[in-house]
């Protein structure tokens, strides 16, 4: 599972530095257009908006993986290893919690927003919004990932 949760992993890294390297140039471009060309390019500014919007979120779930999410060490230096376990799982419960409704939810928001079409680029607006499911449950095998190694010590 450690294995398969690893290369998940990996490939959404790639695919934000992907995405990231592709909204670098959208905004090259636009600066490039706008202020030596003299002649704006309407669509870079939507496509960097968007990118960012997944960056963003699939950014979080790539976190969650390497825990670099706030977290609650400050509380568990305190405590005894036992506790630690406990307040671990209830925070891992809370977020799943969470990740299930963003998971639930996106996808309705998704779903109903096929049919709106963005300004400039004309693709549906469910395409946008179909990475708040997506990164919900790449959220949610991080965090049930993270938190077993967390209890376990193993992978």
């Amino acid at each position: 599972m450690g294995n398969l949760v690893s290369k998940i992993n990996s490939i959404l890294r790639f695919f934000i530095i992907a995405l990231l390297a592709i909204m670098v140039i959208a905004v090259f471009l636009q600066v490039l257009f706008r202020f030596l060309l003299d002649q704006p390019l309407a669509w870079t500014e939507e496509v960097a908006r968007y990118l960012l919007i997944w960056i963003t979120f699939l950014g979080s779930a790539y976190a969650m993986s390497i825990k670099a999410h706030i977290g609650t060490e400050y509380i568990q230096k305190y405590l005894s290893p036992r506790m630690n376990k406990l307040v671990l799982v209830i925070a891992a419960l809370c977020s799943l919690v969470f990740f299930f409704v963003m998971v639930q939810q996106g996808y309705l928001l998704s779903a109903r927003s096929m049919t709106q079409t963005s300004p400039t680029l004309l693709v549906p607006m469910g395409y946008v919004y179909m990475v708040i499911p997506i990164s919900g449950a790449l959220l949610i095998m991080n965090v049930i990932h993270v938190t077993w190694k967390d209890i376990t010590g193993k992978e």
